[in-house]
């Protein structure tokens, strides 16, 4: 990964963050309701949390986007964080809490997740 497309794939990540925190802030039922995914949630303060840290990652990753070097840091518990709503929504889809289209929607942190695995590598060589 070259160092523009690396801040190019951050700024991505911030305004995917962004959108997602901001639509479960705004109504997380209509996101869930989106892609069909079900049960829709009925208590909104923990929607409400998860929302804001997604945001507050999508912050980080718009500071790796500025200085990757700088943020490794940032870009490895990005990239936990990432795995980590992936492997906590497929146990939640294995145990029958959760609709498997949670899936379609979290494919995408691992999409994410393995494109900042691929941008560490690029920055520590």
């Amino acid at each position: 990964m070259t160092d523009k497309s690396i801040r190019i794939m951050f700024t991505t990540a911030a305004w995917f963050n962004w959108v997602a925190g901001g639509a479960v802030v705004v109504n997380a039922g209509w996101l869930f309701g989106l892609f069909g995914i079900t049960p829709l949630p009925t208590e909104p303060l923990f929607p409400q949390l998860f929302a804001w840290v997604v945001i507050v990652f999508g912050i980080g990753y718009f500071w790796a986007s500025r200085d990757p070097v700088a943020n490794v840091p940032v870009i490895k518990l990005g990239m936990i964080g990432k795995l980590s709503v992936v492997l906590v929504s497929l146990a939640s889809v294995l145990t029958g809490s959760v609709s498997w289209q949670i899936m379609l929607l979290v494919s995408i942190d691992l999409l994410y997740a393995i494109l900042f695995w691929r941008a560490l590598k690029a920055i520590q060589g």
